[in-house]
């Protein structure tokens, strides 16, 4: 053989050494990748989360036993409620983590809008249970969903 062969088999070697390592690199930068969108979702449903949690405090300022307390307004909360659901919504995906999430905040909103006409003569206190209820799932839906991504990615 001669000197050139020997220079052609060493490139070709050093060649396939050189693509195996690049290949590798790329896996890693794509698991990385990956690791960081879903800790990025995590964090976006733990907010979205919290925000629940102050949901219940304005939904709990409109229970039917408030109408009855004299000189009560009810002012704007529903409004508020309405827009932290909207909040809550723009943020929640439709497809993916958190989309079950979605769906029950979708049916709370519903609810609320249900509530909230019957809060104008007689305060429906099935309708206003059935609105608590669904918060309080949506936000156990959420803690179980951060849960097992983060579980995920240890």
């Amino acid at each position: 053989m001669f000197l050139s062969d020997w220079i052609t088999i060493i490139s070709v070697v050093v060649t396939l050494v050189s693509m195996g390592v690049s290949i590798q690199q790329a896996r890693s930068a794509k698991k990385s990748s990956r690791t960081a969108r879903s800790a990025m979702t995590a964090v976006q449903l733990a907010a979205v989360r919290e925000r629940l949690k102050s949901i219940q405090e304005h939904i709990r300022d409109v229970a039917p036993e408030k109408k009855n307390i004299r000189g009560y307004k009810v002012g704007n909360r529903f409004d508020l409620i309405r827009q932290e659901f909207d909040n809550a919504l723009g943020t929640l995906p439709k497809v993916g983590q958190g989309s079950s999430a979605r769906k029950q905040l979708n049916q709370a909103q519903t609810k609320l809008n249900d509530y909230q006409q019957s809060f104008i003569l007689v305060p429906e206190s099935k309708t206003w249970f059935a609105l608590q209820i669904l918060v309080q799932d949506t936000i156990s839906e959420l803690s179980t969903t951060t849960t097992t991504m983060e579980i995920k990615n240890d």
